[in-house]
């Protein structure tokens, strides 16, 4: 299964239900195990510069169209012993991959890329994590740098598909999102880009996003759902239901069949009791512990969900 299954074939999977829906899954299941195997991915982030972000993004928390008064405390760049700590949790709670999450349009001042480089280096050295970072609009020079230092993933999410993307946000163009992936594939990264699901777009837009990772050829593959958040243009938005997302991760996988696809943020209030189904309709990892701005679920009940349902820990 690939990118050139017909829109409207796609388009069905929103209408399957009873048995059939069960058998959708155990198909998407099939063809996750064929191609990526039965072990689950969990990464883990930290926020290391958080605050006000002079992008637009509708569905942030940090953006400048926040609601002044539901504005969040500005925290400048982390220390690098600080982010190398993080690290050092993640892997202690099972986390195989770690990123170094910064607010803001993009990380250019020397300083600051100096700190992470050398964060990344200690991670790489001393933690035993793999380090990855996201960082916003990067250069292909940033982005060698911080390669040589150690990097091996980078981060940055199209959000949503290049139809809907000017209805998100207005401070950057999709093409951006697009040259900087590509800048991290020149540099020698593997490349980590995903999308939100909720934010009111339509189902074929949802196809479009899957077919455009598709045309990238990222390695992971975050599937996110809107957690809305208070002060954000979002913040009133309708919440998916747990087989609407469910149907949208198969579909990532049929379109993406030999990718790491994520369920990431959002999952617990979109999904609800049903997060281990995500695992069983495409998904092959999920990002452990905390969100950005928004708290995530216990390690140890990630790893009892996966031990339940007869997965291979990472």
């Amino acid at each position: 299964m690939n990118s050139d299954i017909p829109d409207e074939l796609l388009l069905s999977i929103y209408d399957v239900e009873g048995q059939e829906l069960f058998e959708l899954f155990a198909l998407a299941l099939g063809v996750k195990e064929k191609w990526t195997g039965k072990g689950i991915n969990f990464c883990s982030i930290v926020s290391a510069k958080t605050g006000i972000c002079p992008e637009d993004c509708a569905f942030c928390g940090q953006s400048s169209k926040v609601k002044k008064n539901e504005k969040i405390k500005v925290s400048p760049l982390i220390s690098e012993s600080e982010i190398v700590e993080a690290a050092k949790r993640a892997r202690a709670n099972g986390a195989r991959e770690f990123s170094i999450v910064t607010s803001g349009t993009s990380v250019k001042e020397k300083v600051e890329l100096n700190i992470i480089s050398n964060a990344v280096k200690r991670i790489k050295n001393e933690v035993g994590i793999t380090p990855c970072a996201s960082l916003g609009l990067m250069s292909y020079e940033d982005l060698l740098f911080l390669k040589n230092s150690g990097l091996e993933i980078f981060h940055h999410n199209i959000e949503t598909s290049r139809d809907y993307f000017p209805n998100i946000c207005s401070t950057h163009k999709y093409e951006d999102n697009v040259i900087s992936l590509k800048n991290a594939r020149k540099a020698g990264l593997k490349i980590c880009c995903g999308v939100i699901i909720g934010m009111g777009e339509s189902r074929i837009d949802r196809i479009k996003m899957a077919k455009e990772i598709k045309e990238l050829d990222v390695d992971n593959i975050p599937v996110n759902f809107l957690n809305p958040i208070k002060g954000t243009p979002l913040e009133n938005s309708s919440m998916l239901t747990p087989m609407e997302c469910l149907k949208t991760i198969a579909i990532f996988r049929f379109v993406n069949p030999g990718k790491n696809i994520l369920a990431q943020g959002g999952r617990e209030v979109n999904l609800r009791q049903l997060q281990p189904l995500a695992l069983l309709a495409g998904a092959n990892g999920m990002l452990l512990g905390d969100y950005l701005l928004t708290r995530g679920r216990t390690p140890s009940l990630d790893f009892e969900m996966i031990n339940d349902l007869g997965f291979e820990k990472p």
